[in-house]
């Protein structure tokens, strides 16, 4: 592995393995199954290979096949990771005792940390290994002529229009070719013996209309393929665009925005030139190969063999390229995601950026991601040029051979001078195809990482919708419900919890304790990996998906609006809705005010994610369009964040009024937006370790009111200053 290339992650980590090495299996137990296995990257250093192995039952160490250690799950009870300059060391505590097992490469700390949590997983959330199992998915790869059969199968409607740019692909090719033989003609007939002058005006003729011809054809070649372009376009993005409108949140998460830029816009375009070019190419090549062979032939089968010769060697070097290239291409298009990913982030957080001087540090992570993307195309143009060069070399040698032997072969007169010329500039023409396939063959590898990251998106699973309709109550129950979004760190473990029609909840804990995760869940936005929610006593995975989200609203944090108007924002789930009936949940939400001081009032255009709005105005749009549904069910993850002291007292009012008979989940920081709930349910990793009510919980001691104090100090500390001041 050269200096620039990488392993990929992967490859570091391997979990829950088809193929366990033999070395392995040989000391495996009965039911025992092997959950990962992971090498050190040490190979150059002062260490010996070496291999971790964690299966269901103990974790092993091996060097070159032989065991150097073998702990058994159930005495472990904690894995860590300590780092030091060029290498991390995997710590297990046993019986009250840390001791490092095994040593790996620095670069290799994301998968080893992943280890580590499936490992703490195990011995300390105490996770069963089929639930593991379950929720770790792996990506199978499809064969390529499964591939190429789905994507014409999804571009049948453009067969159409391939086969009439195909054809005249073919007609204006044998343009091509028939100049060469008419000047054979010339050459042998008109010019050589001096005679026969009326048919050099039919050459003429012939090779004008040829041209006035090619001319012509190509106008509509070019019309159609441009037809064929936007077609194709339009079917991959179309496709590619409405899965993902369909498909869980998990699977945003898990490309994230730039990774599926690329792939709607990149990914499609490189299968939308390899339809509209490279395809025909491959066709009109080959059956220029034939063509051109068969009047090679005529014209001298001894110089047609030895300028057939070049082709054995093309095949053998075709197949070795087609060995290592994916890899480069892959590479290549991970590298494009990183540096469309980064860019992407930097554009949508681009406030944040300047408010923390964090533009420098952007630039330098922009820089670093193109360099990688330069180095990873560079590796890919030094592979293809270890193949062709030497191919090339081969085809000049031939060329140089023929001129060689069939210059004898006019000087002896056993062929004629024309038909050397025409046999010369045949051979280029039946060598440009050959080139042409070639490049065609660079191009299909290059396109299949391509398809096969389309197919990706499009073989995700959509989200199941159920068949029940009915209107809901408000019976919340959530049943040791646990939850993952990467299938290794869990966020919510074990989770039980019961909620009655018309409670109101507040939602309490510190940042990352899994408070919004539980919202989600509860609008299907993800399924939990173990457990289930039911509302009135119904599994939510048997609650039609329409149905439900129409009769649950939920308000984040931070919600993006539309680029439409403020009217248009808040009718969003009932467009059909009276202007006295938004004017009236704007007022619920405390924001009919604010709306009625701007230029054009309801009517006002937000602008881009509501970017011409403060975010406390935004929270009170996204506040009126929740409650224009009249839900059943009310989230508000921080409904209050935003807002001013005088504001957020108008909209706990509201929201007092307006949740009143109405199951409400309230998440808050500020523990004062939950005066008047009936419960409060606090939170700690992924945990509910408290409920009760706010003076109950306040006598407990807990971790509620450790938060209560907490924030009482601050508000006096800032009582103080303004004293002071």
């Amino acid at each position: 592995m050269t200096k620039n290339e990488e392993k990929p992650e992967e490859a570091e980590l391997m979990l829950f393995p088809e193929d366990v090495p033999n070395w392995i299996k040989e000391g495996l137990e009965r039911e025992e199954d092997v959950i990962a296995i992971m090498d050190t990257g040490l190979y150059k250093g002062r260490f010996a290979e070496t291999s971790l192995v964690l299966t269901n039952k103990r974790v092993m160490v091996y060097r070159k096949g032989d065991i150097l250690e073998d702990i058994s799950l159930t005495r472990i009870e904690e894995a860590s990771i300590r780092t030091y300059l060029n290498i991390c060391i995997l710590v297990i505590k046993t019986g009250g005792v840390f001791k490092g097992i095994a040593a790996f490469n620095r670069n290799r700390f994301k998968s080893l940390e992943k280890l580590v949590t499936i490992i703490n997983n195990l011995v300390i959330g105490k996770i069963s290994y089929e639930l593991l199992k379950s929720s770790v998915t792996k990506e199978s790869r499809l064969s390529e002529k499964r591939i190429f059969r789905r994507l014409f199968g999804l571009l049948r409607p453009t067969l159409p229009l391939i086969i009439v740019s195909l054809v005249l692909s073919m007609v204006l090719r044998i343009f091509d070719l028939t100049p060469p033989y008419l000047i054979k003609i010339l050459v042998d007939e008109v010019l050589t013996p001096r005679a026969h002058i009326e048919k050099l005006y039919w050459i003429l003729a012939a090779l004008l209309a040829l041209f006035i011809g090619q001319i012509l054809l190509n106008v509509a070649k070019g019309y159609i393929n441009t037809k064929l372009n936007l077609l194709t376009s339009r079917i991959m993005r179309s496709a590619i665009f409405k899965k993902l409108q369909r498909t869980s949140l998990f699977y945003h998460d898990k490309f994230g925005s730039g990774g599926l830029f690329t792939r709607i816009f990149d990914d499609a375009r490189q299968i939308q030139d390899f339809i509209a070019n490279s395809l025909q190419s491959v066709a009109i090549n080959a059956g220029a190969v034939v063509f051109v062979g068969a009047i090679l032939v005529s014209l001298s089968l001894k110089l047609t063999i030895i300028s057939i010769l070049p082709l054995f060697i093309t095949f053998i070097m075709a197949i070795f390229y087609s060995m290592r290239a994916p890899l480069y291409y892959f590479r290549v298009w991970r590298k494009w995601s990183n540096l469309v990913s980064t860019v992407s982030d930097a554009l949508n957080a681009v406030l944040l950026l300047k408010s923390y001087r964090k533009e420098r540090e952007y630039e330098e992570k922009f820089m670093k991601e193109h360099i990688g993307f330069e180095e990873s195309q560079i590796a890919s143009f030094k592979i293809e040029q270890t193949f062709w060069p030497p191919v090339w070399l081969v085809f000049l040698g031939c060329n140089l051979s023929i001129w060689f032997l069939g210059g004898l072969d006019v000087l002896n007169g056993v062929l004629s001078l024309g038909s050397l010329i025409a046999f010369t500039t045949y051979m280029w023409e039946f060598y440009g195809p050959i080139f042409g396939l070639i490049e065609s063959f660079a191009s299909f590898q290059r396109v299949k990482v391509s398809i096969e990251r389309v197919f990706e998106l499009l073989d995700l699973e959509e989200e199941k919708s159920g068949t029940y309709r009915a209107p809901i109550r408000g019976n919340v129950v959530f049943d040791n419900v646990w939850f993952t979004y990467d299938g290794i760190h869990y966020v919510l473990k074990n989770v039980s919890l019961d909620i009655k029609s018309g409670e109101r909840v507040g939602i309490v804990g510190p940042s990352g304790a899994g408070k919004t995760t539980m919202a989600k869940l509860m609008l299907r936005l993800y399924e939990p990996q173990f457990g289930k929610i039911a509302v009135d006593g119904v599994d939510l995975k048997e609650y039609d998906l329409e149905s439900l989200r129409r009769q649950v609203a939920m308000v984040m944090q931070d919600t993006p609006l539309f680029d439409i108007s403020i009217a248009e924002n808040i009718t969003i789930a009932k467009p059909e809705v009276s202007p006295l009936e938004v004017m009236r949940v704007a007022k619920l939400a405390a924001a009919h005010d604010f709306i009625m001081k701007l230029p054009e009032a309801y009517d006002t255009e937000v602008g881009r994610r509501g970017a011409k709005l403060s975010g406390g105005e935004k929270a009170r749009i996204a506040l009126a369009a929740a409650l224009l549904k009249d839900p059943r069910i009310l989230i508000l993850d921080e409904p209050t964040a935003m807002l001013d002291a005088l504001t957020e007292d108008k909209v706990i009012e509201a929201l007092e009024r307006v949740t009143k008979y109405r199951t409400t989940l309230i998440i808050a920081h500020r523990l004062s937006t939950l005066k008047f709930t009936d419960r409060i349910v606090v939170l700690d990793d992924g945990r509910v370790i408290e409920t009760g009510a706010h003076k109950e919980l306040l006598k407990k001691g807990g971790l509620y009111a450790e938060l209560w104090n907490s924030q009482l100090k601050g508000l006096a500390r800032r009582q103080v200053i303004l004293y002071e001041r």
